[in-house]
């Protein structure tokens, strides 16, 4: 295996767990979002965690991969 495929399979598993414990435990997310952003926590916290999985497929997937790993960059 690469030294890439294992980095982008690794990230691909951080990315991606974060992502799925911002929908389990949103609390703990809305805690760190900044106060001076309009409407409430909660809204961002699931919009990063959706993000975050989106990120992790996209890594996970071959042909993607380029593109998740500029997404994981930005």
């Amino acid at each position: 295996m690469s030294r890439g495929r294992r980095t982008a399979g690794f990230l691909g598993v951080l990315l991606g767990a974060a992502g799925a414990l911002h929908m389990v435990r949103p609390e703990h997310f809305d805690t760190i979002v900044p106060t001076a952003l309009p409407g409430p926590a909660r809204g961002y916290t699931y919009a990063s965690g959706v993000a975050e999985l989106a990120v992790a497929a996209l890594l996970a997937v071959p042909r993607t991969r380029r593109l998740g790993g500029l997404a994981a960059a930005a």
